[in-house]
């Protein structure tokens, strides 16, 4: 039902982005399905979190002015749940140079972390940033929609956001 409800609000926000193609993007190894604006790319490169420095998986999609990812990693056993999620969180602020200008905890089944909503510029240029970072067990995600400010739409970043889902190992 909520699936269904999803894509039926994706199909209704088409109209105001039409380069946006939403379609349901899953990764078994992520373990996670979300909403992506079409066909996503995938990289990865490595990032420090929780004191150590791990893989992060990221697959993302580009359009004008918008990038969309959802990115994962491991973290090591024992890891700080918390550090993990500040370490992600500020990251993404370095990458606008932002303040955040909204932030709520966050619990998905399994799941914690922050949802958070920044402003700032990269390459002189006003840029918005809505994510959610959130730690399941030993895994770290981090989903983020960033743009210029102008091109960043509450409606489409509550779409994506919201239709992320970690899946069971």
């Amino acid at each position: 039902m909520r699936r269904g409800l999803a894509l039926l609000a994706a199909a209704l926000l088409s109209g105001c982005y039409p380069e946006l193609d939403w379609r349901e993007f899953s990764s078994p190894a992520g373990r996670f399905a979300v909403l992506l604006p079409g066909k996503p790319t995938h990289a990865s490169r490595e990032v420090l979190l929780a004191g150590t420095t791990t893989q992060l998986e990221m697959f993302s999609v580009n359009v004008p002015g918008l990038a969309f990812g959802v990115g994962y990693a491991d973290l090591p056993p024992g890891a700080a749940a918390a550090g993990a999620v500040a370490a992600g969180r500020a990251a993404l602020l370095r990458n606008i140079d932002g303040r955040i200008t909204a932030e709520r905890a966050l619990e998905l089944p399994g799941t914690r972390g922050v949802e958070f909503e920044a402003v700032g510029t990269a390459q002189d240029k006003p840029m918005r940033l809505a994510a959610r970072v959130l730690v399941a067990g030993e895994r770290y995600y981090q989903v983020v929609v960033v743009g210029r400010e102008d091109r960043v739409g509450a409606a489409d970043a509550a779409l994506f956001l919201g239709s992320f889902k970690p899946l069971p190992p």
